[in-house]
């Protein structure tokens, strides 16, 4: 499987409601930089307080663009088209081929 496919899976998965899993060889085996962008979204899933029962609110979602933002704390987007939050209190915390998050 391609990893910026399954890279963008980790964005989604990372910043949304759930308990996600990271598979061992996708941390592990893939190589250091893979580790470190989805080491880097852990970190943002935590210190923003996602969980299980977090609220989704969706802004955009096309065929080559999904973008959301959960519990008013992360903001996130998926895909090739260009978007980003308007506000200026978003600050970047992330990004990469096809993925960006922000959080205030």
């Amino acid at each position: 499987m391609h990893k910026l496919i399954v890279f963008q899976g980790y964005a989604y998965i990372l910043t949304h409601p759930g308990i996600p899993t990271v598979f061992y060889d996708h941390f592990f085996d893939w190589g250091d930089s893979f580790h470190d962008e989805i080491a880097k979204l852990m970190e943002i899933r935590k210190s923003q307080d996602i969980h299980s029962r977090s609220a989704v609110k969706i802004l955009e979602a096309s065929s080559n663009l999904y973008s959301a933002i959960i519990d008013d704390k992360l903001c996130m987007k998926i895909g090739e088209g260009s978007w980003c939050p308007s506000d200026p209190e978003w600050k970047l915390a992330a990004c990469g081929d096809r993925y960006a998050v922000w959080h205030k």
